[in-house]
């Protein structure tokens, strides 16, 4: 896995279900073979809110709030709770499942993966590291979520700051890929986020205020803003430093073009997003 070339990947911001078809066709090509291992940065436009694959949006989500506020919704491949995607960067990394090295445990190949994160936050001058649940209290926290919300807990080798959680990571293993994708919050709106979720206000208030004490975004730790180009550029350099990479620009093929926007139309579909 080490002293390989990948590809790397800029898009513009692009709507949710480009972004998910994006993510989902670069896998089938890295799984067949036809494409070199891939890191990507993207953002969103407009902000959305990205559903984990076997979440109940249906349940969680407050539909008049979500028109309302003009965020739409879409579901991912990866598990995992509903994120605000807005002022941020999102990564995604891309593997063939067989690739050397890369372990068949999925919490210790995310634990491999998210070293890239981790040394990116570092070249920010950010202390970040892995988080592991160590009490009871952690681990049932994590069994029975008290939210439907990404950053109300940080799972096994998520990465936190001070004991706050500052990366909402999730993988899966998709036809032959590993693809793990996650969200590097610059600034955070909460007043957004939970205003869209289905909540009485008395569960509203005090999920907000613990989500205050469980997350925390990189402006806020680095006590200064933070552009999307300077980030991108640090976590290039922590993937390049964990995994000896030398990368390569990607561009894609008309076929491939198609292949994305034909994926585009299940990401829209209400059959995909509101399935459950």
């Amino acid at each position: 896995m080490t002293g390989t070339t990948w590809h790397l990947l800029h898009t513009a911001p692009l709507s949710p279900a480009e972004n998910m078809a994006i993510d989902e066709a670069i896998a089938g090509w890295v799984a067949r073979g036809d494409m070199k291992p891939t890191l990507r940065f993207y953002a969103w436009a407009p902000h959305a809110i990205s559903v984990g694959r076997f979440q109940r949006a249906t349940r969680d989500l407050d539909r008049d709030a979500l028109a309302l506020n003009g965020i739409p919704v879409v579901r991912r491949l990866t598990g995992g709770r509903a994120v605000l995607h807005a002022d941020e960067l999102t990564y995604s990394v891309i593997l063939p499942e067989t690739m050397p090295s890369l372990p068949t445990n999925v919490i210790e190949s995310y634990r491999l993966l998210t070293e890239g994160v981790r040394r990116g936050y570092h070249a920010l001058g950010v202390p970040a590291e892995f988080s592991v649940p160590l009490t009871e209290a952690d681990r049932e926290a994590l069994r029975k979520p008290k939210s439907a919300v990404c950053f109300d807990a940080a799972s096994y080798y998520e990465l936190a700051v001070d004991g706050k959680k500052i990366a909402g990571s999730a993988q899966v293993r998709h036809q032959g890929a590993v693809l793990q994708h996650g969200s590097i919050p610059l600034s955070i709106d909460d007043d957004v986020l939970f205003d869209c979720f289905n909540l009485e206000a008395d569960a509203k208030a005090e999920a907000k205020a613990r989500f205050g004490d469980k997350a925390v975004s990189l402006n806020e730790t680095l006590g200064r803003p933070v552009a999307f180009d300077e980030v991108a550029a640090a976590f290039t350099d922590g993937f390049r430093d964990a995994f000896d990479l030398t990368f390569e620009p990607l561009t894609f093929t008309e076929a491939q073009q198609q292949e994305i926007q034909e994926l585009v139309a299940k990401y829209e579909s209400d059959e995909w997003v509101w399935k459950r």
